[in-house]
């Protein structure tokens, strides 16, 4: 009985501490099974209808207004405006704060204002929302690598390839720093 009080109590408390669903991932069998035959795929020409249907099944966030939210952080940004992005994308993560997509955005914007602090943290976000985001991995890889921290990089480029072993950009990343890292260096 103490046991179950002690439990109780410990939920509480991580629950008033904001602790909750908020930085758990979406449960959607179908993205999961998407992700099976993903990881199944023999090559990057039978992968790629796969990691399409992935990238669409990220891009709904199950919310009208709230893909509406994104589309406009998307035609900010093209126009150059990322204050304005990153506005939509704010009040998009306040209705769908379990979203995945609006915290990779953020990372893009963050990247490309060369805020590699912003963009990790961003990553690290939509990482918890969504940990099979092979792109945030990578994207994680590229951003350690123009940091010259390759092990990191590597790391990461190699997480992205267990969950997505023919995505390019990690293929890429693993043997452009593998030799050096590994001490394969010829």
């Amino acid at each position: 009985m103490r046991q179950i009080i002690l439990t109780l109590v410990m939920l509480v408390s991580l629950a008033a501490c904001g602790v909750s669903e908020r930085a758990q991932p979406r449960v959607d069998p179908e993205l999961d099974g998407l992700f099976a035959q993903l990881e199944q795929a023999e090559d990057a020409q039978s992968a790629q209808p796969i990691e399409q249907a992935i990238w669409n099944r990220w891009a709904d966030s199950g919310s009208p207004t709230v893909n509406v939210l994104l589309e406009r952080a998307a035609a900010a940004e093209n126009a150059g405006d990322s204050d304005l992005a990153g506005r939509f994308l704010d009040q998009a993560s306040d209705l769908a704060p379990n979203f995945a997509e609006t915290w990779n955005r953020r990372a893009g914007i963050a990247y490309q204002a060369e805020d590699y602090p912003a963009a990790i943290s961003a990553i690290q976000e939509t990482l918890k929302r969504e940990p099979r985001h092979f792109a945030a991995l990578a994207a994680l890889g590229i951003i350690y690598e123009e940091l010259g921290q390759e092990r990191a990089a590597l790391e990461a480029y190699r997480a992205a390839l267990v969950i997505h072993p023919n995505y390019e950009a990690a293929i890429q990343g693993v043997r452009r720093l593998e030799p050096r890292v590994d001490g394969r260096d010829a």
